[in-house]
């Protein structure tokens, strides 16, 4: 007779060795904010009771970077975007436009302010780099950073900075980690994520870079980057394999539009598909062009020393009972991630 096995939460898997997280923490706020509250509140209704602001993002936040401190990095930098709307606007009329909503730019105003009291720079929440994003910056972290790079974030298109960053750095891979779904990925398990998770069966051997022009062919709704038409997810996969390996990006989208154009000559059909825009679309996916690259992040970004004290009066302001009571034992993981040649923490 056989034993029926429940069905087990999936393990948390480990970070790889002396790891640098480097979070999208724009899109912490952005997903963390609007989820209900408790017994089903609007979130936008839970607010400090002593200073009125609100606060269900920030307590989302806290926990997210809670449970990351508890895997034992040996590093965590967030990362913000701009307030401005940037090049993307520029190039796509439809590509989504920054809202202003007061409501997310108080609280990530909030964390850039409180979190380097937990030990964790922000970088970009002050407005150094106008009009950039949050993957942006984390794109040039990544090839900056020596070492093991693990980008937390919830947003797929970071999936094509996975692997190897710059050549003549063998030692330095980046991860990617979701924070939700628990799921680290590398450079060996990519491309298996990408063919089952986005419908994209192909043959050829792909990698990170080739995950924007995945996005700049078929589209990507969230940011309102429109697909070129003409060519899903299984049709790509199929041209991937008739395209030599070693192109760079934009070449592979030339080489695309070609295999397109032969194999509807063959078969006495027009080309629907709109190539000029798949280019287009390309500046605004691919994270490793020059816009990234010349960003002027270092790998001197300061290391911060976790301020006990100085985060728990944020709470007592913040009216956050709850983290409170148990503050001793919550804050202990924040201490213990902790790197060498640690600063204090810029006073609030």
């Amino acid at each position: 007779m056989k034993i029926a096995r429940p069905n087990l939460p999936a393990a948390k898997p480990s970070l790889p060795p002396s790891s640098t997280c480097l979070v999208d923490l724009t899109g912490f706020v952005h997903r963390l904010a609007y989820m209900p509250g408790p017994r089903g509140l609007d979130p936008a209704t839970i607010t400090s009771r002593r200073t009125g602001e609100p606060t269900w993002g920030l307590v989302g936040a806290f926990n997210q970077l809670h449970t990351l401190a508890k895997m034992k990095p040996a590093r965590i930098i967030a990362f913000a975007d701009s307030s401005q709307n940037g090049f993307r606007q520029q190039l796509l009329d439809s590509y989504k436009r920054k809202s202003g909503s007061t409501y997310i730019g108080f609280q990530l105003a909030r964390l850039t302010q409180c979190l380097p009291l937990m030990g964790i720079p922000v970088i970009g929440g002050r407005e150094e780099f106008p009009g950039m994003e949050a993957e942006d910056l984390i794109s040039k972290a990544a090839l900056a950073l020596e070492g093991n790079n693990v980008v937390v974030a919830y947003d797929k298109d970071m999936l094509q900075l996975v692997g190897e960053p710059a050549p003549g750095k063998p030692g330095s891979d980046v991860f990617y980690y979701h924070p939700q779904k628990k799921v680290l990925l590398d450079r060996h398990n990519l491309a298996s994520h990408i063919r089952t998770n986005y419908g994209f069966p192909t043959k050829a051997e792909i990698a990170g870079p080739d995950f924007a022009v995945y996005l700049a062919v078929t589209g990507d709704a969230e940011d309102g980057v429109k697909a070129v038409g003409g060519i899903g997810p299984a049709t790509l996969a199929k041209y991937y394999e008739q395209i030599p390996a070693g192109l760079s990006n934009p070449e592979k989208i030339e080489a695309l539009a070609k295999a397109d154009q032969d194999l509807k000559a063959q078969a006495d059909k027009p080309v629907t598909a709109d190539w000029r825009k798949a280019l287009l679309n390309l500046q605004a996916t691919d994270l490793r062009t020059s816009r990234q690259i010349d960003l002027s992040i270092s790998n001197e970004i300061p290391q911060l020393r976790p301020d006990r004290d100085a985060f728990r009066q944020v709470l007592e302001d913040l009216t956050m009972a709850s983290f409170l009571q148990q503050f001793g034992t919550w804050f202990a993981p924040f201490e213990a991630v902790q790197p060498q040649q640690a600063v204090e923490a810029p006073a609030i």
